[in-house]
């Protein structure tokens, strides 16, 4: 079972219908329930895999308040530091990424950082195959499998192991620039990294 915490928003609308295409369980969860928005503490108890898809600022409380239910589960951090200057996005990061922070919140979880290159408009487009890679982060190397699993459910590409989750600190601002080009070029733009083979 699939959990995405947040899941009324955006990413988690366009994320859910794609995983549950192939064939995947997914709980969409909310600070208030209603129709077919269950709790997040439900959202928690039942799934393996929980995507914490909340705003910035309240990453590590989220993950906080969750974590007795967040114990030896695989928690995937999307949240990306991003500030709108004079209508433009940027990052304000922080010398902790969020994806750390998360994992300072809820310390038995196993956090993954990524998804912050795919965007949501894209994803809720899911009719439209995305054509780009998936960048991931964590310590927990069967942590990053299982995310990297799900993420090749969902778009065209891979899933590439970056590192550490430290290496969170310099993916989550790569929202910020994807968002300029989109903003650019009117389009959904992705990642591809190129020359790793087959």
């Amino acid at each position: 079972m699939i959990g995405i915490v947040g899941g009324s928003g955006d990413f988690g609308r366009g994320l859910a219908p794609r995983l549950e295409r192939a064939g995947e369980k997914v709980l969409l969860g909310s600070r208030t329930p209603r129709d077919d928005l269950v709790a997040n503490e439900e959202v928690c108890e039942r799934a393996d895999v929980v995507f914490l898809s909340v705003p910035p600022v309240g990453v590590e409380d989220m993950a906080r308040n969750l974590a007795p239910l967040l114990v030896s589960k695989i928690v995937v951090s999307v949240a990306a530091p991003i500030v709108f200057r004079d209508g433009r996005p940027a990052a304000a990061t922080g010398e902790l990424s969020l994806a750390e922070l998360a994992a300072r919140g809820a310390p038995e979880a196993r956090v993954v950082a990524g998804f912050h290159t795919v965007s949501a408009k894209g994803l809720a487009r899911a009719d439209r195959p995305l054509h780009e890679d998936v960048l991931l982060a964590g310590d927990d190397d069967a942590a990053k499998t299982e995310v990297g699993r799900l993420a090749e459910l969902v778009v065209e590409g891979r899933a590439v192991d970056c590192g550490r989750l430290e290496v969170a600190r310099w993916l989550e601002p790569l929202t910020a620039v994807i968002l300029n080009v989109n903003r650019r070029y009117r389009a959904n733009a992705g990642v591809v990294v190129t020359g790793l083979g087959e």
